[in-house]
């Protein structure tokens, strides 16, 4: 199971880098509801969600007890982008700290991160009688994802630096 998840986590992390860039190639706003169509933080928070919900899907397929699997991927989702920002700005505005290395191994640091957290919420089970409200909020996120990417209010997270 190790070695799968680990080659999924590789995967996953392919897919946001093609997400990043899949926007210009195909710049169609069907394409934009689910890759960046900016540079602005909210819009890199699609190369978390997209990839890791179907990784999650993947995964969960296989494992026993998918109830159980399903809400530690999805409390996995909604930590991510709320860890991935606090971060990310700490570092620029509080440490004036920035660049595209930087960038890079933020993603792919929360992106690990959010697996191990899957499969330690996995593990306890103490989620599970959680899950129709992860699937809610899960399901509210992907959707203001695409929301704000057709109407983006004049905050700095929906901002390109």
């Amino acid at each position: 199971m190790k070695k799968k998840v680990l080659v999924v986590y590789v995967l996953t992390a392919l897919a946001g880098v093609g997400l990043h860039f899949l926007y210009r190639a195909c710049p169609t706003p069907f394409v934009g509801l689910f890759a960046p169509v900016s540079e602005s933080v909210w819009e890199h928070l699609k190369l978390l969600y997209w990839p890791f919900f179907l990784a999650s899907a993947v995964l969960a397929r296989g494992m026993e007890g998918r109830l159980r699997a399903w809400s530690g991927f999805l409390t996995a989702l909604l930590v991510q982008p709320v860890a991935l920002t606090a971060v990310y700005y700490l570092l620029r505005a509080g440490w004036g700290v920035s660049g595209l290395a930087l960038d890079i191994f933020l993603y792919l640091a929360v992106l690990a991160g959010g697996f191990l957290l899957a499969f330690a919420v996995y593990r306890r089970g103490r989620a599970e009688p959680a899950l129709g409200l992860l699937i809610v909020l899960s399901a509210i996120y992907g959707v203001s994802l695409m929301a704000f990417t057709l109407a983006a209010p004049q905050l700095p997270i929906f901002l390109a630096p």
